[in-house]
Parts: structure tokens; sequence; C-alpha cells
């Protein structure tokens, strides 16, 4: 465990170069949410002064947005790190190294672009919010680690299994109409709301929408707080389970190949000698 945190540390320079190269091309996974939240923030600040929209329609419209820009932000940081994860898992095997790497990268990256446009939200909206930086800005980090321990869980299983990405599709799809993006609770005590509750996805998607729009209140529910806390320890745990299993599976498919190829070279390697023994016995 120590070898492979110091050969880790070690090899960064070189980790962060390689990505560096694999994601220069692939900026527009980072531009494109960030430049979407900017227009749809426009657009809805033109529609409001057009209409003369009240203010808590407003305030509505503003928790909307927020919700949905952070919803396309997660998700296309998730999907972005999965379809890395598993050329980068066998490249960084050969070196002893976790691909885990490029997904802290990737989240970070992404949260930090969604925090400024979150920012954008709160300064440019001309309605009188309350909104909350702090609040905001705890809720990205929450978001950075769901992000890296989401994308490696599912990178993992996209190692060993087929047809992950068509129930990713399924899943974000379902998760959409889940969170509080079009349907936003009336009322946080109903027994409907606290199973939406039990989403983490809705923990990050309505705080951080509540953090914009209402402020510290959506630092208010404390027991909240400690489910998603254990909701990232429990699929820490399977992320270490699933590195073994995953070790494993390879195994049990490669091995077969590698005991395939050895009984083949040795059956050519006896029929070469068989064949140099013969001609010896010509020559005599």
């Amino acid at each position: 465990m120590i070898d492979n945190i110091i050969n880790f540390y070690k090899n960064t320079p070189y980790l962060s170069k390689h990505l560096f190269h694999r994601l220069k091309g692939q900026w527009k996974w980072f531009v494109i949410p960030f430049v979407v939240s900017i227009l749809l923030l426009w657009l809805l600040m033109f529609i409001f002064k057009i209409n003369g929209t009240e203010e808590i329609k407003q305030a509505r419209g503003y928790f909307r947005l927020a919700a949905l820009t952070s919803f396309i932000f997660i998700w296309m940081a998730i999907y972005h790190s999965v379809h890395l994860f598993k050329k980068e898992y066998f490249t960084t095997k050969l070196y002893n190294l976790n691909p885990i790497f490029q997904n802290i990268v990737i989240a970070v990256i992404s949260n930090l672009l969604m925090f400024i446009a979150l920012m954008f939200i709160i300064f440019m909206t001309p309605v009188n919010i309350e909104s909350s930086i702090p609040s905001a800005l705890y809720f990205v980090v929450m978001s950075t680690i769901f992000v890296v321990i989401t994308s490696t869980l599912i990178g993992l299983f996209t190692v060993i299994r087929k047809n992950v990405d068509m129930i990713m599709y399924v899943l974000s799809f379902i998760m959409f109409f889940i969170v509080p993006i079009i349907f936003i609770p009336s009322s946080y005590s109903t027994l409907f709301t606290h199973i939406l509750m039990l989403n983490p996805l809705f923990y990050l998607v309505d705080g951080i929408s509540q953090s914009v729009v209402l402020g510290a209140l959506s630092l208010n529910n404390v027991p909240y707080h400690f489910y998603y806390l254990f909701f990232v320890a429990t699929v820490c745990i399977m992320i270490f389970a699933m590195y073994r299993i995953t070790a494993y599976k390879k195994f049990r498919f490669f091995a077969p190949i590698m005991n395939q190829s050895k009984e083949n070279s040795t059956t050519n390697e006896i029929e070469n000698r068989h064949i140099e023994t013969s001609k010896d016995m010509k020559k005599h």
C-alpha cells in the first residue's frame, strides 16, 4: 500500500502531462456546459424583463436554472470520466498506477466551472434573492466527491461488464425527472419528498439550488448531510471491493489465453526440435 502511494506521487508529473494531452483535445466537455448555462441565464433574464415577471416567479425560474446547471455539469463530468476510465485503467495498470487520478482532475475542473456559472447566477440576477456563496461552495465540494466516486465505480463496471452505457443513459433519464428541475417540492416534510431525498443526486442539485436562491437554508437539514456522508463511505467500500473483483475477472479472462499461448509455443518448440532431429538423422 505504501509502495503504491510513493509510486503514485513519484509519477504524478508524468500522469499530469499524459492527462493534459488527453484532455486538450476534449475541451468541449468542459466548455459546452459552461456556455449553455450562461446562455440560459441571459435568455431567462431577457424573458423575465420583457414579460415583467413578478419576483417570486423569477426566483423559481432561477432555482430551476441553478438545478439544471448543476445537473448538466455533474452528468457531463461523470460521462466524460467513465468513457476515459477504461482506457486509462489498462494504461495505468501497466505502470502499477491508479486511474482514479483522471477522475479527480475532471471532477475538479468541471465543478470549478460550475461554481463560476453559479456565481454568474448569484451576481447577475436582478431579483433580491438571499444567496449564500459558502453554502454553494460546500455543495460544489460535495459534488466533486460525488463525481469522483460515482465515475470510478461505474468505470470499474465498464471494465468487466457490457451495456453499462445503456444502463447509465436510462438512469440519467430517470434522475432528470426526480431531481428538482421540473418538479420542485412545495414541502420538504412529505413522505414522497423524503423518498426523493434518499437519492444523493437530489441532495446535491437541491442543495445547490437552495444555496443560490434561498441562502444558508440549504444547510439546515443536518441528518441529511450525515446520510450523504454515509453514502460516500458506502461507495468507497464498494470501489475497494470492485478493484479486487475487476483484477480477478481480468485474471480469469487472460489466464486461459496465456496458458493456450504457452501450450502452443511449447508444441511448436517440440515440433521444431523433432524436425531438426529428423534432419540430423538424415544427414548421418
